[in-house]
């Protein structure tokens, strides 16, 4: 079966990146898909699993040799990307992108399923900016927030992040529901071929 893309997209601050920690904890058949950025790595996060962290000479090398298949500059001052390749066997992919990154995988892989995260309000995406690391951009932030946000209605899911275990089970939800759809869907295609094969042997057997 057709691996499933889940896209995660929220503003920075949201609890993107704790909400696919605790998806991979607790599901085996899904693995993140890794992406690229030319900031540095705050404290706490992990080469190779929160990103792959690259200078822009690097960055602009991995976009020229097709690598990274999107990418955007995101606050105005660091690039973020995204891989090509995108799936190991057996595993359905988890990853981080901005809206416009989401459109680009819908266009090129057909099993997509984006969920928003939203926060419980403004105030306290600004407070969990501010105390989760000292930025100078904070209200380029805040406005890229906005923007995402208003773009929230286009995607399949939207699940606000104010309990985080209420948050964790209900996207774990909506992982079970997107594979029980694409059993379904394997299912009837399976029947649709049997029923071509008795139609193709129902005419053959006319014709003789």
């Amino acid at each position: 079966m057709q691996p499933i893309l889940f896209i995660f997209t929220g503003p920075s601050g949201v609890g993107k990146g704790s909400l696919m920690r605790a998806l991979l904890k607790r599901d085996p058949r899904l693995r993140k898909v890794v992406t690229y950025t030319t900031r540095p790595p705050r404290e706490g996060e992990v080469e190779g699993f929160d990103y792959r962290f690259v200078n822009s000479q690097t960055f602009q090398r991995l976009v020229a040799d097709g690598t990274v298949y999107e990418y955007e500059k995101v606050y105005q001052d660091y690039f973020y990307g995204s891989p090509r390749e995108l799936f190991v066997d057996g595993k359905d992919g988890i990853i981080e992108l901005d809206y416009k990154g989401r459109m680009k995988y819908q266009l090129r892989h057909r099993a997509v399923v984006s969920v928003f995260l939203l926060p419980p309000n403004l105030h306290e995406l600004r407070r969990r900016i501010v105390s989760r690391s000292e930025v100078s951009n904070l209200e380029a932030r805040l406005a890229n927030a906005v923007e995402q946000i208003r773009r929230a209605r286009t995607y399949d899911y939207v699940v606000k992040n104010e309990d985080f275990e209420t948050c964790v089970a209900r996207v774990q939800k909506i992982v079970e529901v997107e594979r029980l759809r694409r059993r379904g869907t394997a299912d009837l295609a399976d029947i649709e071929r049997e029923i071509a094969d008795l139609d193709l042997g129902s005419r053959e057997a006319q014709d003789e």
